[in-house]
């Protein structure tokens, strides 16, 4: 019973970081010339909405590719936006809807995402030299 217990908590485990990886959503990406994707994936697929004691967040990453399917080097701009909430650190009186940040040396950028006060779906977008991704993140309330 106890080989059906482990075997439950790896497979458990490996289920939800497979999820993760792939991403909540159904991230989109759009090419032109230049790097074939950028793909947007959120921690979560949904999120309560903040309060004025409570900020609700997740965080964002972005993944540049280049048109071979590689990541591309450290040090290409990737601008992040979202319709609702905010980006950047929930103690930061810096919340912004748009930030740009450099990818690292995987080709990737993270961000904090904090939602809004209100429910609804907010749509996190990501654009680098022409080429842009997005994914959505329900606000809802229990």
């Amino acid at each position: 019973m106890n080989l059906m217990k482990s075997f439950g908590a790896v497979l458990g485990i490996l289920v939800v970081s497979l999820f993760l990886f792939q991403g909540c959503t159904s991230p989109t990406s759009s090419s032109s010339s230049g790097f074939l994707r950028v793909q947007v994936i959120p921690a979560v697929s949904s999120l309560q909405p903040s309060t004025a004691d409570t900020p609700s967040s997740t965080f964002i990453t972005v993944i540049v590719r280049d048109s071979n399917g590689n990541l591309v080097p450290a040090g290409i701009p990737v601008t992040i936006t979202c319709g609702a909430g905010y980006l950047g650190e929930v103690n930061s009186t810096d919340l912004l809807s748009s930030i740009t940040i450099n990818t690292d040396s995987n080709g990737m950028v993270q961000v904090r995402y904090t939602a809004g006060l209100a429910t609804g779906t907010a749509t996190i977008s990501a654009i680098s030299q022409g080429n842009s991704g997005s994914a959505t993140i329900k606000i809802t309330s229990l």
